[in-house]
């Protein structure tokens, strides 16, 4: 496997001894003083991550950080300082950083910092079908959606052409699926089918920063506004404009927040902390949950009007069990896109068999890191039952099989379904067939929407709601 190439920018160089002693090995390094000798090397070499300090005399990193990421937004950077100031990381991570190294640096901590840039430039490259990253953003008459989105099930076909009939849509979007089934992927879909190849898909996962500094994290900050802004800030929403934002997990967000969010999505403005006046900002939000949305309502964790909001289009992402005969296409689809790291690999059909049989509760990410550990540890070309005994795919594929399961049919007149009860953690999905048979069943006895309603003993409001969740027909 290749070394990757690691693009550094700090005017010490001690520092870049230092990378060089613990690096030098495992990466190909490029050494940079100055912003504008760092666009230099960056011209010249295909660059897989980069390392950037804040503080550069006269210049700020975070400047560098920006342009980088409107070059390449795909491009992991980790951002170095010898400040702690909060100001810094929030202001790091809001223009493209995925990790943040502090002076003087830790040698374990900067291999961890190694490792999980080389993982995530590995992720990208697979997620991108080993397309060069130069020809991510394409103009929409060559970006496919069915080659992007992997699969050929009757979900994954249903869903696919939900996404082509949103190109050209502002409405907001709401992905619902559990984790690990691809929502990320749903969403760079989403914005890459557009027809401007320069549009921006601004990513934020709301679960992983923290509650008291959300806000300036996707509304701004101005210079001054609370102690320790010592600069200003753009906000996510800012960056986002003329594009997509992705608000992942944004169920995770406290109702406060979400009382700003609804006001930003109705207005089509923001207001970042200290300016004092709104900035109008066009922009379409494409926010997703791996939880049950009404569920979250009805204890309160979740705002209805909210949730009205954003009902407009919602996506619903299958779960691998829901659409096992992807799985064979899946496997082959991350054997090739990983070749390239521990050769060439394919798999018997014993193997494929066992895959096929176990039901994912970790979803499509949990068969790619599965297939990728089989690509480094298999020794030979070919991947063979006896190679997932470690996994214990045999033991847990029981839990699937006759002898091991107690079935509830559930007739709603065209047809029965089984619900395994094996599989009570996945409760939310029982609840969510069984609600699906109950409304086709009443619409089976009647034809008015006012009908079902009123057998169901709820309102026409909420019964069009749960359609919309269900992937029925309105």
């Amino acid at each position: 496997m290749s070394k990757p190439n690691i693009l550094i920018l700090d005017d010490d160089q001690i520092v870049h001894e230092f990378f060089k002693i613990n690096l030098g090995r495992k990466a190909q390094l490029h050494h940079s003083s100055t912003p504008t000798e760092f666009f230099e090397q960056l011209k010249k070499n295909s660059i897989d991550f980069a390392f950037i300090d804040l503080y550069l005399g006269d210049e700020l990193g975070l400047d560098v950080i920006k342009q980088l990421n409107a070059i390449d937004e795909e491009l992991p950077i980790i951002a170095i300082s010898s400040s702690k100031s909060i100001p810094d990381i929030v202001g790091a991570f809001r223009f493209g950083a995925i990790d943040f190294l502090t002076k003087p640096i830790d040698d374990q901590d900067l291999l961890r910092c190694f490792k999980r840039a080389s993982d995530r430039r590995t992720q990208i490259k697979e997620q991108a079908n080993l397309k060069p990253l130069s020809t991510l953003k394409k103009s929409s008459s060559d970006f496919d959606v069915d080659s992007f989105l992997v699969g050929r099930s009757p979900k994954m076909k249903a869903l696919k052409e939900q996404i082509k009939k949103l190109k050209g849509s502002p409405l907001d979007i709401l992905i619902l699926g559990e984790s690990g089934t691809g929502k990320e992927v749903v969403a760079k879909c989403l914005n890459r089918q557009e027809d401007n190849k320069a549009r921006p898909l601004i990513t934020l996962n709301c679960s992983a920063i923290p509650k008291e500094l959300m806000e300036s994290v996707l509304f701004g900050h101005e210079k001054g506004s609370f102690t320790g802004a010592v600069s200003k800030q753009l906000g996510k929403f800012e960056l986002a404009s003329g594009g997509d934002i992705f608000l992942d997990e944004m169920a995770t967000l406290n109702l406060d927040l979400q009382a700003k969010l609804l006001r930003v999505l109705q207005e089509r403005e923001i207001e970042p902390i200290g300016l004092g006046i709104a900035k109008k900002i066009e922009f379409r939000t494409i926010a997703a949950t791996n939880e049950e949305v009404e569920d979250l309502v009805s204890e309160k964790r979740f705002r209805l009007d909210l949730y009205y909001r954003l009902n407009k289009v919602i996506l619903r992402i299958p779960a691998l069990r829901e659409r096992k005969e992807d799985i064979p296409i899946l496997i082959n689809h991350f054997l090739q896109a990983s070749s390239h790291q521990g050769g060439p690999k394919t798999i018997s059909e014993d193997a494929l068999d066992l895959l096929a049989s176990y039901h994912w509760p970790g979803n499509v990410r949990e068969l790619q890191n599965i297939i990728e550990n089989l690509i480094y540890t298999v020794e030979g070309d070919e991947i063979k039952a006896e190679d997932l005994n470690h996994f214990n795919f045999r033991q847990n594929s029981k839990l699937e099989s006759p002898t091991h399961k107690e079935e509830v049919p559930v007739d709603h007149g065209k047809h029965l379904f089984s619900v395994s009860l094996a599989e009570l953690p996945q409760l939310q999905e029982v609840e969510r067939k069984l609600q699906k048979a109950v409304i086709e069943r009443a619409f089976d006895l009647v034809e008015s929407k006012t009908d079902v309603a009123r057998a169901l003993g709820i309102d026409r409001k909420t019964l069009n709601t749960k359609m919309r969740l269900l992937g029925l027909e309105l």
